[in-house]
């Protein structure tokens, strides 16, 4: 349902130990968008994505994720977070960290049933793993890892996928093998998708927005992203160069003007 409310933020404000991180912000995503969030390091991104989960209490406003709050909302959404590492001595295969998705399903029982294992095997050949999955997870490159992250989150059966710096330690060929994925995926569920590069991601989002403290809308397709809003945003001279994808965004200039 297009117009059904995947995630509905009114007037929203949180952060930690009294420190306000993002304030009043309102956003709402309809079912089957591939949202964009952009912006600096620091200006709360990650810290809206936690308050989506309700990892973080708010300090004010509302979040609702199909209708209800998120606690009871977040069993919609695969997380995938931007620093997931693993002890390289660990002895954890792939089709056990893909497991790991399941365990709600699970409940009290003693072991995985025969369903949670037939969804952990579709989960990984919907990210093109499927023959790594009894492989150990530290032989695996950053992106073939990030690619088993995201069966992971598959695996809860969502409805909506959040996605923290998905594409951070992985190199461009890969990091555009990720988002063509993330569009495939995108035709069953909604994406949510943050970022701090600017240059690839708006060629795949229907929807862009940029976050420092406050959200600045960017439109459908990121058309309303332009110099003076990022200029705010990042608080620093911006340069809007794009001729197919863009080459440079930010000019050099002195920290702290």
């Amino acid at each position: 349902m297009k117009d059904e409310l995947a995630l509905e933020i009114r007037n929203l404000s949180a952060g930690y130990e009294g420190e306000v991180v993002i304030e009043n912000v309102d956003l709402v995503i309809r079912h089957g968008e591939f949202f964009g969030l952009i912006g600096p390091n620091g200006g709360g991104k990650s810290t809206l994505l936690k308050t989506i989960l309700g990892l973080i209490p708010p300090y004010s406003g509302t979040v609702r994720i199909y209708g209800e709050g998120p606690v009871n909302g977040r069993k919609y959404i695969g997380y995938v977070p931007q620093y997931a590492q693993f002890d390289r001595d660990f002895p954890i295969t792939v089709k056990h960290v893909v497991l790991m998705g399941r365990r709600r399903f699970k409940g009290n029982r003693p072991f995985y049933s025969r369903k949670d294992l037939e969804a952990v095997r579709d989960s990984l050949e919907k990210v093109n793993m499927l023959d790594h999955i009894d492989d150990h997870i530290a032989a695996l490159s950053g992106g073939q890892k990030q690619r088993v992250f995201i069966a992971r989150a598959l695996s809860t059966e969502p409805r909506m996928m959040l996605l923290d710096e998905p594409t951070a330690s992985v190199d461009a060929r890969m990091e555009e093998s990720i988002y063509k994925l993330l569009t495939e995926l995108n035709d069953d569920m909604t994406i949510v998708l943050v970022t701090h590069d600017i240059g690839i991601i708006s060629s795949h989002v229907s929807s862009l927005a940029c976050m420092n403290r406050h959200l600045f809308d960017g439109g459908t397709d990121g058309s309303l992203i332009n110099q003076e809003m990022l200029e705010e945003a990042y608080q620093c001279p911006v340069e809007l160069i794009a001729h197919g994808v863009p080459h440079r965004v930010l000019p050099p200039h002195e920290h702290g003007n």
